[in-house]
């Protein structure tokens, strides 16, 4: 946090502001998305170990679907290429969740150590204004990753029992299609009960690791994104109330002017500041996004398509199940696109709202240089190509729906 005179002068800007509290349920999302060791961008041994886990389970599991494609009929073959699709996305993912370590190492220490606690002299109104921003979006925020961890660790048991379901209920040999959670090539013969309850337990575990690995990068994305959505928020706040902050603050023997311009100045800082954070987040989760967005539209496509070509009640439970999973993903990347974009043009209307017609050339000046920054949008891009936002969203289901007619034209031929 800074300090109480850190507001007056831009020199003062530079001091090293005190320690950032990280809550609770901040500091789960950093540790389950596999981020211990913050002292270094190197992986640490836990970090080594558990990625090692899951890029060898993945890889295993990628072997063992392809396998099962070239050896399967033709409506178990399809949905063992949705899983080895999955598997592929997934190792891809692995790959840049290390590369982002670096990146996501200097966005906490930005938000430790850089991220200010506005703690100046000011009304008592506006302190519990500042402090209930910054709770309402970590509140909103746990109620996201909250719901999302809930379908999660719903889907996970309703996905084993659909299988076991069909299992117990129905005729169908041990083995097939509809009693498989991932549909793939096992060296034994499973239609023998102890040998599938083996495959089972495996097929199990690989759905855990899964969804391990795209549950650590929502929970670190939501909670970067989060803490920039509530510093642009409150910087809004700042930049509106400028006035009545300064003329609140007799700590120093300037004059209300000068005060007033040094106020403006800090907050143009600031906003660079938010404006880089916003730069090391894209390195950090773009190509991330990218892969979720394309790998959203083709499972859409190929997990649809093999329910309606299955036609199998079991088969359809577990495709809905696992692809509102995968939607849901897709929806809070976007969903959180809109707010970083909708947060920084809050910040173009408090400058407008600042009263500037009232206040000394100098200060208008300073602060059209932050009305001239926020015109230019700030988004959340996608591996530099789209824009993370709810249009793009819905864009992604038109799509995924006309890839799913298409497949269907095609095999109709």
């Amino acid at each position: 946090m800074v300090g109480r005179s850190s507001f007056g002068s831009v020199d003062a800007m530079q001091q090293q502001p005190e320690s950032f509290v990280l809550t609770p349920f901040q500091k789960f999302c950093i540790r389950w998305s596999v981020f211990f060791d913050s002292t270094s961008d190197r992986l640490s041994r836990i970090e080594t170990v558990l990625r090692s886990v899951q890029l060898s389970t993945i890889m295993i599991t990628s072997v063992l679907t392809m396998t099962s494609v070239l050896i399967a009929d033709n409506k178990k073959a399809l949905e063992s290429f949705t899983y080895f699709v999955i598997c592929v996305f997934l190792l891809a993912i692995i790959t840049f969740a290390i590369r982002t370590k670096r990146f996501n190492r200097a966005m906490l220490l930005m938000i430790v150590d850089e991220f200010p606690g506005y703690e100046r002299p000011m009304p008592d109104t506006l302190k519990r204004k500042m402090s209930a921003i910054r709770k309402s979006y970590g509140e909103f925020t746990m109620k996201v990753m909250v719901s999302y961890l809930t379908l999660v660790l719903f889907e996970i048991p309703a996905t084993a029992m659909v299988p076991l379901t069909a299992a117990r209920l129905t005729d169908v040999k041990l083995g097939s299609q509809s009693t498989q959670m991932v549909v793939l090539w096992f060296p034994g013969d499973t239609t023998q009960i102890g040998t599938y309850a083996f495959s089972f337990v495996i097929q199990f575990l690989i759905v855990m690791i899964v969804k391990f690995i795209i549950t650590g990068i929502m929970c670190s994305f939501s909670f970067f994104v989060s803490q920039m959505i509530s510093e642009f928020q409150i910087l809004s706040a700042y930049v509106e109330h400028a006035v009545e902050i300064v003329e609140y603050d007799m700590s120093t023997g300037k004059t209300t002017d000068q005060k007033l311009l040094d106020h403006v100045k800090s907050c143009v800082m600031l906003h660079h500041r938010l404006i880089d954070f916003k730069d090391q987040l894209n390195e950090s989760y773009g190509y991330i996004i990218l892969l979720e967005l394309m790998f959203s539209t083709l499972y859409f496509c190929l997990s649809a398509f093999n329910m309606i070509f299955v036609g199998n009640r079991f088969v359809i439970a577990k495709g809905l199940l696992t692809l509102s999973n995968y939607l849901a993903e897709l929806f809070i990347f976007c969903m959180y696109g809109s707010m970083v974009e909708e947060a920084h043009m809050g910040l173009l209307r408090a400058s407008y709202s600042a009263a500037w017609y009232s206040q000394p050339v100098r200060f208008r000046r300073s602060l059209m240089m932050v009305m001239s920054r926020t015109q230019t949008p700030l988004q959340l891009t996608i591996g530099k190509v789209f824009i993370a936002n709810l249009p793009l969203f819905l864009s992604v289901l038109k799509v995924s729906y006309s890839g799913v007619n298409a497949l269907r034209a095609a095999n109709a031929k």
